[in-house]
C-alpha cells in the first residue's frame, strides 16, 4: 500500500457516484479574479476619461459603476473561503457586468470598440472553469451589458458590432465549454468502475476537513483493499479481475448515501469518504459493505482530528489498512490516533 499525498484542488461534488466539478478553482481564486475585473474596469475608465470624449461622458456615473465593481471585488475577497462558490460566481458576474457598464459612461468610440473586443478572453476563461449556470449567467450578463454600452452610444455601426461581438464570444464560449466539461470529467473519472479517482478525492477531502473544522461535524475516512486480488487475476485472468472491481463498487454504492464519496485510488485500492459520520457509524457502513458482495477486504479507519491535513488523514486510514492486512486481511482496522 502506497502513502497518499499531493496539494487539493477544490470543487468537486462529494457524491458516492460523480458529478462534474463545480469549478478547478477555489472561492479565493474566483474572488481574486472579481477584483482582477475590478481592476479592468478602473483602467478602462481612467483611459476613457483621459482620451478625448465627447459632451456626454458621465465623469459620476462611471465613478459610481466602478466604485460599486471595487466594492464587490473587496467584499468577495474579504469573505470569499466563508461563502458558498455559487455567490462568488455572482460576484465575479456583477463585477463584469460594472466593468462593461462602466464602458457606457466613457462615450468614447475607440475605447468601447477595443474594451469590447476583449471580452472574449474572460468568455473562455468563464467557458472553461464556471459550471453551466454561472456560465449561462455570465453570457447573459455580457449580451445585456454590451447591449446597453453599444446600442446607445449612438456610433455607426454600433448594433451590427453587438451582434457580432455577442454572437462570436458565446459560440466560443459555448464550443469551449463543452469541451472542458467533458475533459473535466474524464480527468477526474475513472473509467472502469465510473467512480472519482484520486484527482477527484483529495478536493473533497480537504473541503470537508474545512467544514468539519468550522460546523464540528464528525468525519470519517476508510481505504479499503480487496483480500487476494493478484490472486483473482493471476487466476482467471485481468478481464475477470476488471469485472470483480466494477462489480464490487456497484454493490458497494448501493449501500451508500448520496452525501459519502467512494473513489477508486488504483488497482484494488478505494477510498471512502464518510461525511457527519463518527468512527462506529463508519464501522457499521463497512460491515454492511462487507454483506453486499462476497468478495472480502481489509479497511483502515480515520477520524478527522483538530488540525489534520488532507495527506495526513488518508496515510493514518492507509497504515491502518496495511496493518489490517498484515493480520490476515478480512478485518477494519481503525488507526492509533483515531482510536487513542
Amino acid at each position: 500500500m502506497k502513502a497518499f499525498g499531493g496539494s487539493p484542488t477544490p470543487g468537486v461534488t462529494a457524491t458516492a457516484g460523480l458529478e462534474v466539478p463545480d469549478s478547478v478553482f477555489s472561492p479565493r481564486e474566483v474572488a481574486l479574479f472579481s477584483a482582477l475585473l475590478w481592476g479592468i474596469g478602473c483602467l478602462i475608465g481612467v483611459l476613457a476619461i483621459a482620451l478625448p470624449h465627447g459632451p456626454q461622458v458621465d465623469t459620476a456615473g462611471w465613478g459610481g459603476v466602478t466604485a460599486f465593481a471595487g466594492l464587490v471585488a473587496i467584499w468577495s475577497f474579504w469573505k470569499g473561503d466563508d461563502l458558498p462558490m455559487w455567490s462568488n460566481y455572482v460576484l465575479s458576474v456583477l463585477a463584469l457586468a460594472a466593468v462593461n457598464l462602466a464602458l457606457l459612461f466613457s462615450h468614447n468610440g475607440p475605447v468601447i470598440f477595443a474594451a469590447c473586443g476583449l471580452f472574449v478572453l474572460p468568455t473562455i476563461f468563464t467557458a472553461s472553469f464556471y459550471p453551466r449556470h454561472a456560465f449561462l449567467a455570465y453570457l447573459v450578463a455580457q449580451a445585456g451589458t454590451s447591449a446597453a454600452v453599444l446600442l446607445s452610444s449612438g456610433f455607426p455601426g454600433a448594433p451590427a458590432a453587438w451582434a457580432l461581438m455577442v454572437g462570436t464570444t458565446t459560440t466560443v464560449g459555448i464550443v469551449v465549454h463543452v469541451l472542458h466539461e467533458a475533459l473535466e470529467k474524464a480527468a477526474i473519472t475513472d473509467p472502469l468502475t465510473g467512480l472519482a479517482n484520486r484527482r477527484a478525492l483529495e478536493p473533497v477531502v480537504g473541503r470537508e476537513l474545512a467544514r468539519c473544522t468550522r460546523l464540528g461535524h464528525p468525519l470519517s475516512l476508510a481505504v479499503m483493499d480487496l483480500d487476494h486480488f493478484k490472486d483473482v487475476n493471476d487466476a482467471f485472468g485481468h478481464q475477470h479481475g476488471d469485472r470483480l472491481l466494477a462489480d464490487v463498487s456497484r454493490l458497494w454504492c448501493t449501500q451508500l448515501r448520496e452525501s459519502d464519496m467512494l473513489a477508486r485510488a488504483g488497482g484494488d485500492e478505494f477510498v471512502l469518504l464518510l461525511p457527519s459520520t463518527g468512527v462506529n457509524q463508519a464501522l457499521a457502513v463497512l460491515g454492511r459493505l462487507s454483506g453486499a458482495t462476497p468478495q472480502a477486504f481489509s479497511a483502515g479507519v480515520a477520524a478527522a482530528t483538530p488540525g489534520c491535513t488532507v495527506e495526513e488523514m488518508l496515510r493514518e486510514a492507509d497504515d491502518a489498512c496495511y496493518q489490517a492486512k498484515q493480520r490476515g486481511g478480512g478485518r477494519v482496522v481503525v488507526s492509533e490516533t483515531t482510536a487513542a
